[in-house]
């Protein structure tokens, strides 16, 4: 294999690292973003909201409110 050929492989190896890290910043935000959400609709739920407002405005599944409930 030439150079010209090995190039944009060793370019890919690379550039490995940088799109796992990539990745794990994009999951780190989204688990940071879930987490946002369960406080706001723990908040929600000490003061009486009702579920299904709580489903509407976080957007979280029913059962996630309903864990959150039954923890209080």
């Amino acid at each position: 294999m030439e150079k010209s050929e090995k190039q944009p492989f060793e370019n890919e190896i690379m550039e490995l690292p940088i799109s796992y890290e990539e990745k794990g910043k994009a999951i780190g935000r989204e688990e940071g973003r879930m987490e946002g959400k369960k406080e706001i609709a723990l908040q929600m739920l000490q003061k009486g909201l009702s579920i299904d407002l709580i489903v509407e405005i976080t957007q979280l599944d029913k059962e996630e409110i309903e864990k959150l409930r039954d923890k209080l």
